[in-house]
Formats: structure tokens, C-alpha cells, sequence
């Protein structure tokens, strides 16, 4: 049997050994490259330092200031509501109760008085009945003078009569109170107090006259000629009739009649294309002869060759 000859190469294993290998290259860095990393570095961590902190002073500022302004509203706010009078019909009706049994005395009855007084008054002030009065009276009027607040606390004043001994005696009390919801209690003894005036000058008219005038004769004539028809209308016309003429109807269906009204009342201003007329006239109560003023403000737009009511506001 003939047996084939198998020439091997070593030579290829030799040259495979032999053949250098090929190190990277590695990427030097230069001194002076790597100082400018660093401090290019150092300089950003400085920059955001200064801009945290200058953003941190600007915050503590302006939170400064809200204080500042919260403490300066939360002053006004109590110096605005300082004798500010309202009326709430709860609030009165439970004071009414309560001064009516505070001031309504039986002496055969103290210990029914005490009790249901305590109901009122809040639990940690202490009422002995027995200690205030020691003649029968009774209370036979009384009037709200308003609910205002002093130093936080509700007040109501109230104008009393009260009959002691068959005499009438005239008292102005105020009853500090707290609410919380419709729940009410009385904080403080009812205390003599110098009665509220209401009466002063501390407001202007809600629409003064200072806009500018229409200076055109004929403009005005024909505004004031418009404003007279529309004011009787608008005394004698129902909402679904003055639709024609107003964007938000308004009607008194003959509630009222004229009594007076003059060109000299209707005074006009703004301009030609949007007239705004401040009016004032006289009414009568329907099957009455009461009269009184009114006033009403008007802002008006033209169309074609009248006038078209965008706002009508009773002031």
C-alpha cells in the first residue's frame, strides 16, 4: 500500500512568532495643557460659587421684602377693618337673643338666667348672675349700630333700652364675639361704649366728573336727546323690551315714573363713537308720591344714527 507524504510548513508558526507587535500609541498630555484644564476647572467652580451665592442674597432679599409687605398689608388690613360696619342677619339675630337675656332680669329666676347665658358665652368666662343685678328689668328695644373689628375681634354695637323700675334707661353696648362658620359665641362681658358715627368724607363719588368732554354741540344734543328717551324707557319697559337697546337688559316696568329730567343732568363724555353719559333725574314710586334721585352711568356705542347701551350702572 502506497502511504501519501504530508509536507508540513513551519515556517509560517516561525514567521507568525517572529512579526513584532504593534504597542499603542499613547496620547500625552503636556504640562502646560493640563494647568489650563485645571484652571479652567477652578475658574467654573469659582464662577458658580459667585452665582449660587449672589442668587442666595437675591432670594433672601426678596423674601425679606414679602415679609415686609405681608406685615405692612396684614396693618392695613386690620387698620381698613378697624370700624368697618356690615351687617349679617345671623349674627345679629343671635346677639339680639343674647342681649335680650342678658338684659332681662327676674330675681325669683337667677339660677335659669346663668345657665342659659353660659350657653352663649365662651366656656372659660365665668358668669355669676347673681353678682350683676338685684332689681327686675327687662330689655324693650334694641338697634344695631353695626359689626366692626378692633385689634382683631368682632364687635357688634348695639343701642339699648332698658326698663328698670318702670323707668327707660338709653345704653350703647358692644359685644366682642367670635364665628366659625355659623357657630357664635360671645368672648367678653357686653360694655358700655361711645356709640359709632358713621357720618364722614372719606370717599369720592363712584363717578366723578373728571373724563373729558365731547366738545361737538351736535353730538352732545343728539346724546342727551338719546339718554332721554332711553331713561324713559327704561322706567316704563321690561327686560325682554329694553333687548333692543341694551347689551345687558334692564327694565323697571313702570316700577317708577319720571318726575324730572333736564339736558342739564345728562352730562356727556369719551368720544363720538363711544359716548359715556353720567345722569341724574327724579323718580316717583309706583302709587306714590314719593320722589327721589336717581343716578345712572351709561357707556354707549354708536349705530347708524343712534345708540346702542353696552353698560348701564346705578350708582
Amino acid at each position: 500500500m502506497h502511504i501519501p507524504k504530508f509536507k508540513v510548513n513551519f515556517d509560517y508558526e516561525k514567521k507568525v512568532k517572529d512579526k513584532p507587535m504593534k504597542i499603542k500609541k499613547s496620547h500625552a498630555v503636556s504640562l502646560r495643557k493640563a494647568r489650563f484644564i485645571v484652571g479652567s476647572f477652578l475658574v467654573l467652580i469659582l464662577v458658580y460659587c459667585t452665582f449660587t451665592v449672589i442668587q442666595s442674597r437675591a432670594i433672601a432679599v426678596k423674601n425679606r421684602s414679602l415679609r415686609e409687605n405681608v406685615t405692612a398689608l396684614t396693618k392695613q388690613l386690620d387698620e381698613a377693618s378697624a370700624g368697618s360696619t356690615s351687617y349679617n342677619p345671623v349674627v345679629g339675630q343671635y346677639l339680639n337673643d343674647f342681649l335680650t337675656t342678658y338684659y332681662t332680669v327676674d330675681k325669683s329666676q337667677l339660677s335659669d338666667r346663668t345657665k342659659t347665658l353660659q350657653s352663649y358665652f365662651a366656656k372659660n368666662l365665668l358668669f355669676d348672675g347673681s353678682k350683676q343685678n338685684d332689681v327686675d328689668m327687662s330689655l324693650k328695644r334694641t338697634k344695631l349700630n353695626g359689626i366692626f373689628t378692633v385689634d382683631g375681634i368682632k364687635t357688634g354695637q348695639f343701642d339699648l333700652t332698658v326698663t328698670e323700675n318702670g323707668q327707660d334707661k338709653e345704653l350703647t353696648v358692644n359685644v366682642p364675639y367670635q364665628q366659625k362658620n355659623e357657630k357664635l359665641t360671645v368672648i367678653g362681658y357686653p360694655y358700655i361704649a361711645e356709640q359709632i358715627d358713621s357720618v364722614g368724607q372719606i370717599g369720592k363719588a363712584r363717578f366723578a366728573k373728571n373724563a373729558k368732554a365731547i366738545t361737538d354741540s351736535g353730538t352732545v344734543k343728539h346724546v342727551q336727546q338719546f339718554t332721554d328717551q332711553f331713561v324713559r324707557k327704561y322706567l316704563s319697559s321690561s327686560k325682554k323690551e329694553m333687548s333692543l337697546l341694551m347689551a345687558d337688559p334692564q327694565g323697571l316696568e313702570s316700577m317708577a315714573t319720571l318726575d324730572s329730567l333736564n339736558d342739564s343732568d345728562i352730562n356727556v363724555s369719551g368720544t363720538e363713537a363711544h359716548p359715556k353719559v353720567d345722569v341724574k333725574f327724579s323718580v316717583k314710586a309706583k302709587d306714590s308720591d314719593i320722589v327721589q334721585n336717581q343716578f345712572i352711568h351709561l357707556e354707549l356705542k354708536k349705530q347708524d344714527n343712534t345708540y346702542f347701551v353696552t353698560k348701564l350702572v346705578q350708582a
